[in-house]
């Protein structure tokens, strides 16, 4: 990263993570830069809501923007560094079903609907992480979401032709006391 003057900056916004930086918008970048390698982008972010049952109470917040054509101006929450096997973001649903997942113009997750139970629509609260696939494993989904919805959190997995497969994520026990997933 370069030194850049407030006015050269490109605002860019995050998606997912924790309470402190979940659609916080950072201002450290040039357009050249964000035009450059994807590789070069991304954050670690220092948070206050490391969650409760987490090793490393320094772990950071990770940020990265997809690969193209996806946009640099928007970084999604990949989890902590380091990563603990108890971190939410390793989670997995225990049955996966076909889903009909609408999007919204950025591309973000925002209503599911299982093609069993077609009539039940599952408005999505928020993008908790986001993952693209890494083009080395061809059956894997193109992209996997975490969200919460009023219902609990889900996983949702993008395929090539606009397929999308999911399912409830398993509780997490701070979620069954009430407590915050990031707090």
């Amino acid at each position: 990263m370069s030194e850049t003057t407030p006015s050269a900056a490109v605002p860019v916004r995050l998606i997912g993570g924790p309470e402190d930086w979940h659609g916080a918008t950072l201002s450290t970048h040039t357009a050249q830069e964000l035009a450059g390698p994807r590789e070069d982008l991304g954050t670690y972010l220092i948070s206050s809501h490391v969650p409760q049952d987490h090793p490393d109470p320094g772990a950071r917040a990770v940020y990265e923007p997809d690969a193209e054509p996806g946009r640099a101006d928007v970084w999604f929450f990949r989890g902590w560094v380091p990563l603990a096997p108890v971190d939410a973001e390793s989670r997995s649903p225990e049955r996966e079903v076909e889903l009909e997942v609408h999007v919204d113009d950025d591309g973000l997750p925002v209503a599911i609907v299982a093609r069993e139970v077609p009539d039940d629509v599952i408005r999505v609260v928020r993008v908790l992480a986001h993952w693209q696939a890494s083009g080395q494993d061809q059956l894997a989904p193109e992209g996997v979401w975490h969200v919460a919805t009023r219902d609990g959190d889900w996983y949702l997995a993008s395929h090539l032709g606009d397929r999308w497969t999911g399912g409830p994520l398993p509780v997490l026990q701070d979620q069954e006391r009430g407590g915050d997933l990031f707090a």
